[in-house]
């Protein structure tokens, strides 16, 4: 079958966004595949069809085939574990390691599941490309590489150390979606399938992470998820470690991935001190609680009614009979609401909000028609900024200034 003849915007766009993936810039891919600059800026717009040498350059050094420049039929080379996974993922069987340069920590969440490999790829690559746009640190603050061992002790250790980095200590805060974007983690809260709750995404080039939480869900629920999806960053983390250097991903007897994610939201989120603590100033013991009293308490650390239950039980500051029965009446409320928190919830997520405002700093500082497609992109997204007219006329003033800059 004849290919039709690739279009010149078309092959610029694409090796802009693969540029985008490499995290380089038009400068750094020009002096690779030596050309200069201008030549490489009027490829990029789509001003003329790149040579087949130059292109054969450019695809090696994103480490894409030249079909996936001249066609999008692939964004990885052919043989690799990344064009592998693609190819299976597209026809229903396993998922992707890695999506836009990232390494999937939960590949298990896109196993059959195309479209949304394709529209987290999407979401994740504008997210980096407005990082490039607005020229802002890609590195997080907080380490993602912390040794340690998955057993209940160890991811107990990790989350007491990773609150002690991000300098909250064994304190209870209202709002740890702020915290975690202050320290540059990438959050993104969307559509996601019901039976995906979360994405964690590792970004080993920069030392970050992309935690995708499925919009809709109770904020108790995302906040967990979002806590879960950093736990499962840390165990992708070392798992990988403990294989490059030889040694058992998983210990004997260790904790599986999902084990270690889900014990280090809940320490992390319910440190034993600040519980312990809390309790204290109460008076409570163990046969005094009511339910009226753990939603009071619930609030507070910002978790769920069952993970609150749960939590006092393991800290031996509720009886087991009480528990039981408090355990019993929170899953018939569960049931009854399809998982609503009782008593509604007082806290309120601002979801989005970093990535809303790298959307809005580029439109207001770097209106070009490569942030109009970003917005695009990300319309419909909760938190994102409306476009307005005033957008739309920088875009058109600056378009023309910017037309022969490098991105």
């Amino acid at each position: 079958m004849l290919r039709k003849r690739p279009n010149p915007k078309d092959v610029g766009q694409r090796i802009r966004e693969a540029r985008r993936r490499a995290h380089l810039t038009q400068i750094e891919l020009a002096r690779r595949v030596g050309i200069r600059a201008v030549p490489m800026n009027s490829i990029e717009l789509g001003r003329c069809l790149v040579s087949t040498p130059v292109l054969a350059s450019i695809a090696g050094e994103l480490k894409v085939s030249v079909d996936a420049l001249l066609f999008g039929y692939s964004s990885a080379l052919p043989g690799t574990r990344a064009d592998a996974g693609r190819d299976e993922a597209g026809g229903g069987g396993a998922s992707p390691d890695t999506v836009c340069g990232m390494g999937v920590a939960e590949p298990a969440a896109l196993r059959g599941q195309p479209e949304l490999v394709r529209r987290l790829e999407t979401v994740a690559c504008a997210f980096l490309a407005l990082e490039d746009v607005c020229g802002v640190q890609k590195a997080a603050t907080l380490p993602l590489s912390l040794p340690f061992e998955p057993s209940e002790e160890r991811v107990g250790d990790l989350a007491a150390t990773v609150r002690a980095l991000l300098g909250i200590g064994q304190g209870v805060i209202f709002d740890y979606l702020e915290l975690f974007e202050n320290a540059g983690l990438r959050i993104v809260f969307l559509e996601l399938p019901e039976a995906v709750e979360s994405v964690a995404m590792h970004d080993a080039v920069h030392a970050n992470a992309m935690l995708f939480v499925r919009d809709g869900m109770n904020p108790e629920r995302q906040l967990f998820r979002m806590v879960y999806g950093l736990g499962r960053i840390y165990e992708h983390v070392r798992a990988r470690d403990a294989s490059r250097y030889g040694a058992a991903a998983r210990e004997r007897d260790g904790l599986d991935a999902d084990r270690v994610a889900r014990k280090f939201a809940a320490l992390f989120l319910m440190p034993e001190t600040a519980v312990r603590a809390t309790v204290r100033q109460l008076g409570l013991g163990p046969e005094d609680w009511t339910y009226s009293l753990l939603l009071r308490v619930k609030h507070r650390f910002g978790v769920s009614a069952q993970a609150l239950n749960l939590r006092l039980l393991e800290l031996g500051l509720i009886s087991a009979r009480l528990q039981d029965d408090l355990r019993r009446r929170i899953e018939a409320h569960y049931a009854a609401t399809q998982h609503a928190e009782p008593d509604s919830t007082r806290r309120v997520l601002s979801p989005n909000g970093r990535l809303g405002d790298l959307l809005l700093c580029a439109r207001e500082r770097h209106a070009t028609e490569e942030v109009h497609r970003i917005a695009a992109v990300l319309k419909g997204l909760p938190g994102m900024p409306e476009d307005d007219a005033e957008g739309t006329k920088n875009a058109k003033r600056r378009g023309a200034r910017q037309r022969g800059q490098g991105g």
